[in-house]
Parts: C-alpha cells; structure tokens; sequence
C-alpha cells in the first residue's frame, strides 16, 4: 500500500497556503499540511495566512470551497503556537484545534515546549495533557514538533513520551531538524530510538549541520537517506502522513512562486525514485 505523502502549505514561501492549494495536484500529490496561524503574529514566510486562531466560520468555508475547488484534501494542520507552559499558548492551540476539527483532520503538528528550569516541567506537563485531552475529544492527536525545548533530541523525546504516557500525544519527526538543533545527532538513529512514538514525519533534506538553514529540495543536500527513512518507518507500520517542508536556503534571493513550486516537484520526484508512493 502506498504511504500517504503531503506537503507543508510553508513549503510555497510567501506565496503561502492559496498557491500550495492552487498547485499542489500539479506536482502529483493531493493532500496538503495546513498552517493554521497565530492572530497578529508575523509569520517567518511573510505570507498572508489563510486562518487563524481568530477565523471565523465564513473564512472556514472559503477555506473548505477552495480545498474542492482543487480537489485537495487535508492530511494534517500545523498548530505551532509558541511554548504550552504559557497558559495563553494552551488557549491558542485549543482554538486552533477547533478549526482542524472543524476540517476534518485526526492529526496536528505542534510545539512541545521549553523549560527554563527542571521545577517548570510539571506544569509543562499538566498543560500538554490538557491539550492532549482536548484533541482527544475531538478525536485529533497532537504530534510534537522537533523542536528546541524537551523535544529537542531522541533522549528528550522519549523521556516526554515516556513522562507523560498519552496515547493523543505523538511525535512529529522532523529529519532536518535532529542536526540543525543538535550538534552531535545521527537521523537514523534518532529515528530508531522514538520510531514507535512517531504520528507524523517531516521529510526535510540538509547537510545535517548545526544551525545550517539549507532545507530545500530533497535529495538535493543529500545528507538524509530517505530511503532508509521509509524502511525504518514501514517496518513499524507508519503509512504517513509524510509531510514535505522545504524551507529554502539562508540568504538566498527571494523565490518566484514558479521556483518554490518546482522544488516540491523535484521532492516528490525524488521520493517516487525512494519508493515512497510504491
């Protein structure tokens, strides 16, 4: 059976989420990750969000008449808010959570959080259930991003897994992210040591250096093997969603839309040659 392969609406750069929708069948997939965005925040991709925590039922619709328009289907959202231990962070997720219901997906992609001392854990913890509890209700599991924070590495990974033992608190592995974060981490090995708690996969290609922004489009890096990626995953049952983000390079010149959208192109041909969609 074939995976289910996505794609990250950050991956068309400010051309954002209408132009992921617009052109996503084009580059052979039919589902998208949705960003869902914070009111008021300024996104990292300068686009114009297509919702946020603030939406309201009439922007859902338009939402949901374009995801037809283009017969484009929704694997996932990507919730990430900020640190959960800020209660109003917590409040923020559960109303994006709202909207991902209110879409229709059983998956979001969120931020785990940070601590800045070992006493902050347990409120950390008491926050992340209740988020847990609230995806559970409307039947979402919340997949932690690999992020800075207690999700930062395998180790953190595992101990959160372990700590808080919900079964709708996930991993999002994120196969760039392990070495830009972390200065002595092996994807593979990561990947090995959390596989059974992982929901949902970021495929990002890099150098694997630390603090390297070079995620563009996969295989062109070449630091991460892909196909021993899905081997890894498979042979523990996950079928997806394996989300593409490519995130570009540090510094380099504004993209054209024709340029971000022939990098998922390149991705997804490259992930045919890995056999993902065999």
């Amino acid at each position: 059976m074939a995976a289910l392969v996505s794609c990250l609406t950050n991956s068309y750069g400010r051309f954002g989420p209408v132009a992921a929708i617009e052109n996503i069948r084009d580059a052979g997939l039919e589902f998208l990750e949705l960003s869902i965005k914070t009111h008021g925040v300024p996104s990292h991709f300068k686009e114009t969000p297509l919702l946020t925590n603030a939406s309201t039922p009439s922007d859902l619709d338009r939402v949901k008449d374009l995801l037809n328009q283009h017969q484009v289907q929704l694997s996932s959202c990507n919730i990430t808010s900020g640190n959960p231990l800020d209660p109003e962070i917590v409040l923020i997720t559960k109303q994006k959570l709202d909207l991902a219901h209110q879409l229709g997906v059983s998956l979001v992609v969120g931020g785990a959080g940070e601590i800045e001392q070992e006493s902050q854990r347990d409120t950390l913890y008491q926050h992340l259930r209740d988020i847990g509890d609230y995806a559970a209700a409307k039947g979402i599991t919340y997949c932690f991003e690999t992020h800075p924070g207690i999700c930062v590495n395998s180790a953190g990974m595992l101990r959160t897994m372990t700590d808080l033992d919900h079964p709708h608190l996930r991993l999002n592995f994120d196969t760039g992210n392990i070495n830009y974060y972390n200065r002595h981490a092996n994807v593979l090995e990561s990947l090995h040591e959390v596989v059974h708690f992982v929901k949902h996969v970021h495929l990002k290609d890099s150098y694997c250096k630390y603090k390297d922004w070079n995620f563009t489009a996969l295989g062109e890096a070449g630091g991460v093997d892909f196909l021993q990626v899905r081997f890894i995953l498979e042979d523990h049952n996950f079928e997806g969603p394996y989300s593409l983000e490519i995130e570009g390079i540090e510094g380099e010149p504004e993209l054209t839309l024709e340029e971000h959208h022939h990098r998922v192109k390149q991705s997804v041909q490259y992930l045919i040659e890995c056999g993902f969609f065999a």
